[in-house]
């Protein structure tokens, strides 16, 4: 009976025989509708948040095949990529937080020849460095035990530039206009293919800062997560380096390359570029001028604004099979 009077009430009209069995007046059900509405609601609210609340993120408690002693907090990577023989080599250097003193490294290696690692800058032999190509892991075995603390890793390595989307890769094409075959170079990563460009701890959970360095051919576009910092002719071609991204996992990080054109636009602080191949920018317009409305919206709905001073969307020649979500350069 109760259960029937509530409703009868949330409803908005009282069935007389209860209206006289508990209230006795009509005006008493107006009175009571607002606030029993307004509890109801917030009971259902509560009820669904209570059911669809997540867990604080706990480093120690996400799942992963990789130790939790040692912990990367920034890389620091450049890449060369070989565009005639398909290769690239790259070194990087990794700052460590070790938790509890280990003997070893363990991380993620795939398709990667490691040629030399030290450690706070002693060198390790090469029987040290172990690679198990189906665990895709690399183990380094360290001469003495390593003490909890902040610590540095060095990597020199080579790879291969694949012809699917995995780690990077290349894409054959003709160009607008004048049919040219032409070729450039993207990256994907997710889910755990960041590990066929350079070492890392390769699982989501494991958040640190990324800053990229790359050489290229003069003529080339080069697009990462962040802003070009610096640029310089080498005898190779260029070097670019781009700033250092926010703390994010590894799968995240984007480089793309290539003979491209560029058309931009604003929204507040930030920049917003639209990437083709020569002849095609111009397609992108309203990919463009939608994305600069789309940004000040989500800005305000959400009320915490866009954290990167760019957001770039690339349309790679071919795609892959749809797009991917790398923090400040969507492909």
């Amino acid at each position: 009976m109760a259960t029937a009077a509530l409703t009868s009430i949330v409803g908005g009209q009282a069935d007389p025989p209860l209206q006289m069995q508990f209230f006795g007046t009509g005006c008493l059900v107006r009175e009571m509708r607002a606030p029993l509405l307004f509890f109801a609601s917030l009971f259902f609210i509560m009820l669904r948040s209570t059911i669809h609340a997540e867990k604080p993120f706990e480093f120690a408690r996400t799942p992963g095949k990789l130790p939790k002693e040692v912990v990367p907090t920034e890389y620091s990577i450049r890449i060369v990529p070989d565009i005639d023989k398909l290769m690239f080599t790259g070194t990087e250097t990794v700052k460590l937080s070790v938790h509890s003193s280990v003997h070893q490294l363990v991380l993620n290696a795939l398709e990667l020849a490691i040629t030399r690692a030290s450690v706070d800058g002693k060198a390790l032999p090469q029987s040290a460095i172990k690679i198990d190509e189906k665990a895709e892991l690399l183990t380094l075995e360290l001469p003495s035990e390593l003490s909890a603390g902040d610590h540095t890793l060095a990597l020199t390595f080579s790879g291969k530039i694949n012809q699917q989307g995995q780690g990077l890769f290349y894409m054959r094409y003709q160009e607008q206009g004048t049919g040219a075959k032409k070729i450039a170079l993207g990256t994907q990563f997710e889910a755990t293919d960041a590990r066929r460009l350079f070492p890392c701890w390769d699982e989501p959970s494991f958040r640190a800062r990324f800053q990229l360095t790359a050489v290229v051919p003069e003529n080339w576009l080069a697009v990462s997560n962040m802003p070009i910092e610096s640029e310089e002719k080498i005898a190779e071609g260029k070097e670019i380096r781009f700033a250092a991204t926010p703390s994010m996992s590894s799968y995240l990080n984007v480089f793309v390359a290539g003979e491209l054109d560029l058309i931009e636009s604003r929204s507040g602080p930030t920049q917003i570029r639209v990437i083709t191949t020569k002849g095609k920018a111009e397609l992108g317009r309203y990919a463009l001028e939608a994305t600069a409305q789309i940004l000040k919206y989500y800005n305000d709905y959400f009320g915490a604004p866009y954290p990167l001073p760019k957001l770039d969307q690339i349309a790679l020649p071919g795609g892959f099979g749809g797009a991917m979500e790398n923090w400040g350069g969507i492909t």
